[in-house]
């Protein structure tokens, strides 16, 4: 990637990366708009707390696989394979509490049925069909606080989903297509990308960094 070696270099002030410590805090930010405090870049959701004797820091989930950060549980120092497992385990974790609480939000109280339906689907998958995420996020848009669909990562490996997603309108395409997680040339082969893609940007890959902490739109949690 061009100019990644100036994008990686760290100020001096951080010092030796190892000498930071989770603190196992984790932010979430639903807006992508969270900055790293290790190597800048914005549009961030995933942020993790490190800490080093006063100073705190947020840091990327990139910056987190990246550097060679320590931990402690219950006291004792973890080893890098375990931290690893530690992070992954507590992103997991997180990211599914956040889209449980959107899904939730969304639907309580509902009287359109097919909210209620993807309520239901959800619980029972932990993740969206491509029909049922259209759904939700035809509802997402009515809402006052901002939230970006990326955060429901849509999956389309299995060829029913493919062709679910196929029989969208155009519209709907639109609408789920930033949140697809890797299937996106599968589906441009097959002729399912949304028409018009080439010409417009959807609204969240405009978003514009903001500081690295926590705000009112974020989750955070503390994940032992």
């Amino acid at each position: 990637m061009t100019g990644s070696r100036l994008r990686y270099s760290l100020d001096a002030a951080i010092g030796r990366p190892q000498d930071w410590f989770f603190s196992w805090m984790l932010m979430d930010d639903v807006t992508f708009g969270s900055t790293c405090g290790f190597c800048g870049q914005s549009r961030q959701r995933i942020s993790y707390e490190i800490m080093r004797d006063a100073d705190r820091l947020w840091v990327c989930q990139r910056c987190a696989g990246r550097y060679c950060l320590g931990g402690m549980l219950d006291g004792a120092a973890l080893d890098q394979e375990t931290i690893r497992g530690q992070v992954h385990g507590l992103t997991a974790r997180l990211k599914q509490r956040t889209c449980q609480d959107i899904v939730r939000k969304v639907s309580t109280g509902a009287d359109d049925q097919a909210l209620l339906e993807v309520a239901l689907y959800f619980d029972r998958n932990l993740q969206l069909s491509p029909l049922h995420a259209a759904r939700l996020f035809l509802a997402i848009e009515a809402l006052e606080e901002p939230i970006d669909r990326r955060v429901f990562e849509v999956q389309t490996r299995s060829q029913a989903h493919q062709h679910e997603f196929g029989e969208l309108d155009n519209a709907a395409r639109s609408m789920v297509w930033p949140a697809l997680t890797q299937q996106k040339r599968r589906l441009t082969s097959l002729g399912f990308a949304p028409k018009g893609l080439g010409r417009s940007k959807d609204a969240s890959q405009r978003q514009v960094g903001c500081p690295a902490h926590p705000k009112h739109h974020s989750q955070i949690h503390t994940l032992t």
